[in-house]
């Protein structure tokens, strides 16, 4: 029950992480569209930082450290399926608005 408790912890911190990748990407989308692939590239490091930080990291609290990395991980991709649909809605509405102006 004890390792639950830094489970939740990673699980909040990556679900942070996840919500701030979605604003960074969703800004990016709306402000600089092409530069989108590199907002991708500077997501997936900051993921695979917490990760690695979660795991060398975790030896130094009073968790398992398996249990942080669990947490850690689910808290990154359970929210990326509602905020990747939020993306794609919104690069959707986007392209509608580029056709119209293009004619």
């Amino acid at each position: 029950m004890f390792d639950f408790l830094g489970a939740a912890i990673a699980f909040l911190l990556g679900f942070g992480i996840a919500a701030g990748n979605y604003a960074l990407s969703s800004r990016i989308l709306k402000k600089a569209p092409d530069k989108l692939s590199l907002a991708m590239m500077a997501r997936q490091f900051v993921q695979v930082l917490f990760i690695v930080l979660v795991y060398f990291l975790g030896q130094y609290t009073p968790w398992n450290r398996l249990w942080l990395l669990v947490g850690a991980v689910l808290g990154m991709t359970l929210p990326m399926f509602w905020f990747t649909s939020k993306l794609v809605k919104l690069n959707d509405s986007m392209k509608g608005k580029e056709d119209e102006a293009n004619g």
